[in-house]
């Protein structure tokens, strides 16, 4: 289920570090907040560089397998990276594990697929998607007349240790002294709040 062209404009200049956003998020330490949005880091290897690639993507479960949508197309970077080497690291919460990524091609699946995303609390780049292909809320529900234009991936896990690493939590420590500084901060406040009226007497 593969769309040569992109169902949405494909981010440039200041958009782009904006999709990455959800990594540093979970190199916070925040990873289980992702995940009760259903969003997952996953882990690719750079088809030149070799080095590993950080991608958060929305999903959604359907017994033991996991799906995302692919919402530039052929022209996500972490899709062409799959495509090239399927064996991936998924990233949901605290669980990190082994995938392989294989592209949706039974359009009775992809259906089930468009259902899990329509019904189950839908963030706005399903609503962007479905409005940019002509298909409004109705028509996601049934069978769409343009499913071939999602591009849609299924993971399916892989035992043992992953290969590729997740991302570091090396932030994790930001959260904390970032507490500690308000603290601080709050506690001068009150002290000179409590000196002004000692002054004036």
């Amino acid at each position: 289920m593969a769309s040569s062209t992109p169902a949405l404009p494909y981010p440039t200049g200041a958009a782009r570090p904006l999709l990455k956003f959800p990594v540093l998020v979970y190199r916070l330490g925040f990873g289980w907040l992702l995940d009760a949005f259903n969003i997952m880091i996953l882990t690719t290897r750079g088809r030149k560089s070799g080095q590993p690639r950080y991608a958060p993507l929305e999903y959604r479960r359907h017994g033991k397998k996991l799906y995302a949508i692919a919402a530039w197309g052929d022209q996500s970077q972490w899709l062409k990276n799959l495509t090239d080497e399927p064996t991936v690291t998924l990233c949901r919460g605290q669980q990190v594990m082994g995938a392989h990524g294989t592209l949706v091609r039974n359009r009775t699946e992809a259906t089930v697929v468009l259902h899990l995303f329509r019904r189950s609390s839908p963030l706005l780049i399903f609503d962007a998607l479905s409005g940019r292909l002509g298909m409004g809320s109705a028509a996601a529900r049934t069978q769409p007349d343009r499913i071939d234009d999602y591009t849609i991936v299924r993971f399916d896990a892989l035992p043992g240790i992953p290969t590729l690493p997740a991302p570091p939590d090396d932030l994790r420590w930001a959260p904390v002294v970032g507490a500690g500084l308000i603290l601080v901060g709050f506690a001068f406040a009150l002290a000179g709040w409590i000196r002004r009226p000692m002054e004036r007497d």
